[in-house]
């Protein structure tokens, strides 16, 4: 299963949840389960735009955990 974690990125950043919110226009509760590690359905493009602002690459923030 490939998870989407930003934790470790949005910590190094020192961004808040409401910053990432506010500047790339996903909800909260999206933001909320990316932070924790939790499955969350997402379109490439989302993705590309979350490593755009957290200046990675979306390998990054692509965690993959045995099924």
């Amino acid at each position: 299963m490939v998870i989407i974690n930003i934790y470790k990125v949005r910590w190094k950043k020192k961004y808040t949840r409401k910053e990432i919110c506010e500047l790339t226009g996903l909800s909260p509760a999206t933001v909320t389960k990316l932070t924790k590690g939790e499955h969350v359905d997402l379109k490439l493009s989302t993705l590309e735009k979350i490593a755009k602002f957290l200046g990675c690459s979306v390998k990054d923030i692509i965690e993959e955990e045995p099924d």
